[in-house]
């Protein structure tokens, strides 16, 4: 445990003061869950999942439907109890269904909505998302809409996948994946305010800028709180099937220079995600990217006092797992806690049942007796968390019975500091009955 202090005393002098001695075992719990949407209902009835709860608006959820293979993205207000489906298209009747080639018996992907982004702001009054659809032809493009608004703008129209949209901090520009190029590389939006609430009919050459010219390929793109960086998932070896990945920092500070991560250890880094502070990146770690279970580790950024990112290296040395066993996330990578140095992540567990978890990163580190702690829902299984830096909510996935449901929580605990020792649950419309 020496060791691990030594080598994080340069980032944590200021967390020693406050981290104290004997931390024990905090309870971090869910003092209050409420089933925000469930699949009995028959309007969504499927398997629900991929919960996104809005910024500035936190009655608004958005989570994904999916029926055989084909996937919706629905909004749920929770003060007016309305649902609605997302999608670029005028809405059907009916529920569109996967066909099947005779010839080759293959399914033929007809309907696809997902990877939704909130904006992080809003613009003139209005709360904008991003989202990937098929579109209706079989073809992965990025859409921008809106909630109210009737207009869902095309941003991109070529042929090959697009998807992965990220908004930066200020809402004012976008990245996303491409596979234009044959790989995946990264492509900047440098003002996606021109775009907004637009009925655009084609993309305009030379509209984005190509970040990556990587041989191998990018993906999971993420900025930092204060849009310096950007991490990103970037293949080093081998191929799609068989590659060795790994993350890579941009700083758009310093020239878009690209520093990689490697801490020699060979397996596969991924679906990096930002501390709410800024100094640190979790990410995923697994053998294969299509791993079921995952582990988690995380990354420290050492800056210069001129400004210049000078070294990025596990937080943990040459154990490079802050958690085991994890359930993993599809694009967002681990989910830290608002307020805090503690991710929250689903374990897996046949005998628990998939519960939440929580480490904090400062306790972990000083503590050798430290206890992670279990946060108690009433959901018997959990995955996809998502929550908000300046709300102590949490909203997941979950499953009760055959019903597949989408959860919010009021957390509660030591592990949060938001500065407010009691949580005014009537304030939030999620929690209203």
């Amino acid at each position: 445990m020496m060791i691990r202090m030594l080598n994080c005393a340069w980032l944590f002098a200021v967390a020693a003061v406050t981290a104290g001695a004997g931390f024990g075992a905090e309870a971090t719990d869910a003092s209050k869950t409420v089933v925000v949407v469930s699949s009995d209902n028959p309007k969504i009835s499927g398997q629900l999942f991929h919960p996104k709860i809005c910024p500035n608006l936190v009655n608004y959820v958005a989570f994904v439907r999916q029926i055989r293979d084909n996937r919706q993205i629905w909004l749920y207000d929770a003060k007016t109890k309305e649902l609605t489906q997302v999608s670029p298209r005028a809405a059907t009747s009916k529920i569109e269904d996967v066909n099947i080639d005779e010839d080759t018996d293959q399914s033929i992907f007809k309907g696809y909505e997902d990877e939704l982004e909130w904006c992080p702001v809003l613009h003139d009054g209005i709360q904008y998302y991003v989202y990937v659809s098929a579109g209706g032809v079989n073809n992965h493009d990025v859409y921008i809409g809106s909630i109210g608004g009737k207009q869902h703008t095309r941003l991109t129209f070529d042929p090959e996948v697009d998807g992965t949209p990220r908004w930066s901090p200020d809402g004012k520009s976008l990245t996303f994946v491409s596979a234009r190029t044959g790989d995946g590389d990264l492509y900047l939006v440098a003002d996606i305010t021109k775009y907004l609430g637009k009925d655009i009919k084609r993309e305009a050459k030379g509209a984005f800028e190509r970040l990556t010219t990587n041989p191998g390929e990018e993906m999971f793109p993420s900025y930092s709180p204060d849009g310096r960086f950007l991490a990103y998932t970037t293949r080093t070896s081998g191929n799609k099937k068989r590659g060795l990945y790994t993350i890579a920092l941009m700083d758009f500070k310093d020239e878009k220079k690209i520093k990689i991560f490697n801490n020699q250890i060979t397996n596969n880094k991924s679906h990096p995600s930002w501390s709410f502070d800024g100094h640190f990146v979790a990410y995923q770690i697994s053998n294969d990217l299509n791993d079921r279970v995952v582990d988690i580790g995380v990354m420290q950024l050492k800056v210069d006092p001129q400004g210049h990112l000078v070294e990025v290296a596990d937080l943990h040395g040459k154990t490079p797992k802050i958690a085991e066993n994890v359930y993993p996330s599809s694009y967002t990578g681990p989910t830290w806690l608002p307020g805090s140095r503690a991710i929250v992540y689903a374990k897996r567990e046949s005998s628990r049942l998939n519960p939440l978890e929580v480490v904090n990163l400062e306790k972990w580190l000083y503590d050798q007796n430290y206890t992670r702690a279990t946060i108690t829902t009433q959901s018997n299984i959990h995955r996809d968390v998502d929550c908000l830096p300046n709300h102590p909510i949490i909203v997941f996935a979950g499953q009760s019975g055959l019903e597949f449901q989408i959860f919010a929580s009021v957390l509660i605990g030591a592990d949060l500091r938001l500065g407010a020792e009691k949580v005014d649950v009537a304030k939030y419309d999620l929690f209203k009955n």
